[in-house]
């Protein structure tokens, strides 16, 4: 089999997806507007499109169409409906299979005429969708034609990477995060919770937060403002290998975004037998079921967020149980290895269904 990826290269997500197309023989082509190197794979650069922004998938769809053709794949995998679903689309090539992950489709749509129409055009030319949760694919049924299937395939977690070891700590307890130092990440909303809880638990409680984005400095300075500096640690970018060490070190996990599609960072610290404590958004709650492997707060609200966390670092007994429960929930719904054969079967799936919507080159 021979699979055409349109995706970002040096996104963590795309490369563990290829590289396990890569281990089960399947021939990989990727088609990338960012360079990077894929073990296996063939990445093939377009230059220059990064200057473009959202244009560059309207100038270089006749370039990409052309390549596509050229290389002939068995199926064209998008990854990400907006950018590369949308390039996908206009390539018209088919097979042709969309992921969709998060924002692409709970809230792209919803931004202009044009990105509905857009979100609507590339789902229409789409012979399968795949959504990383129940929440997110039935938000993706509402734009897709009768008829196109959309499937729940997780992204999920290495059990085998992501094994924890028994903890023992007691004081100080330690809250982690980790992700993009963005906005949406919410990190603001908890320097804020922390803040709240030093002045009620003094020094008996610290905060690492790993990570690198566009929201480094203001954070570094509110964490200064807020007078916690010395209790918080930013450890700067971890790479995927390294993450299961930094949450090893941690007793309770915190992912305090204002918008998360599926929640990827919270599967990872369940798995690690972490408590998370998490806004109620989106589909985080496919992951953090609340009172149960965590608690659910409102998005951009400290004072719930602290009130949460601190419920969790005076009861380390809770701590441990919805750690246990977190890591029999990932094991049961979020092991990769039982995702990837998901996504082998769908392969199998578009390949005998080629003819439903099969389409040629004009």
């Amino acid at each position: 089999m021979k699979v055409v990826y349109l995706a970002d290269a040096p996104y963590i997500h795309t490369r563990r997806w290829i590289a396990h197309s890569v281990s089960q023989g399947i021939d990989c082509d990727v088609i990338s507007f960012r360079p990077a190197e894929i073990s296996g794979a063939r990445v093939h650069y377009i230059n220059g499109a990064e200057k473009l922004g959202k244009a560059r998938y309207l100038i270089h769809a006749r370039r990409v169409r052309r390549l596509v053709r050229a290389l002939k794949p068995d199926i064209v995998h998008a990854l990400h409906l907006t950018s590369y679903g949308f390039l996908g689309a206009l390539a018209g090539f088919n097979p042709l299979l969309i992921s969709v992950w998060g924002t692409d489709i709970l809230e792209a749509p919803s931004l202009t005429p044009f990105h509905k129409w857009l979100t609507r055009y590339s789902l229409g030319r789409a012979d399968l969708i795949t959504a990383t949760g129940l929440h997110l694919a039935t938000e993706t049924t509402r734009h897709t034609p009768r008829g196109t299937p959309v499937q729940v395939v997780p992204y999920g977690v290495d059990l085998r990477q992501f094994e924890p070891k028994p903890r023992s700590r007691t004081k100080p307890v330690i809250i982690g995060t980790a992700s993009r130092l963005a906005p949406e990440k919410g990190q603001s909303y908890l320097l804020e919770a922390f803040a709240l809880l030093r002045e009620r638990s003094g020094s008996q409680v610290s905060l690492r937060i790993a990570g690198e984005g566009p929201e480094e400095r203001k954070l570094k300075a509110l964490a200064q403002k807020l007078g916690i500096a010395d209790a918080v640690e930013f450890a700067g970018w971890i790479d995927h290998a390294d993450l299961p060490a930094f949450l090893q070190d941690l007793d309770l996990f915190a992912l305090p975004s204002t918008y998360e599609g599926f929640g990827v960072a919270a599967a990872e610290a369940a798995s690690m037998k972490l408590a998370v404590v998490a806004s109620n958004v989106y589909g985080v709650p496919d992951i953090v079921r609340d009172g149960k492997t965590g608690i659910l707060v409102p998005a951009r609200d400290s004072e719930a967020l602290a009130a949460a966390l601190s419920s969790l670092i005076d009861d380390a007994p809770r701590r441990f149980e919805m750690g246990e429960a977190g890591r029999a929930v990932v094991t049961a719904q979020y092991d990769w290895r039982d995702n990837t054969a998901q996504m082998d079967r769908t392969y199998e799936s578009v390949l005998a269904n080629r003819g439903s919507k099969m389409r040629t080159w004009n």
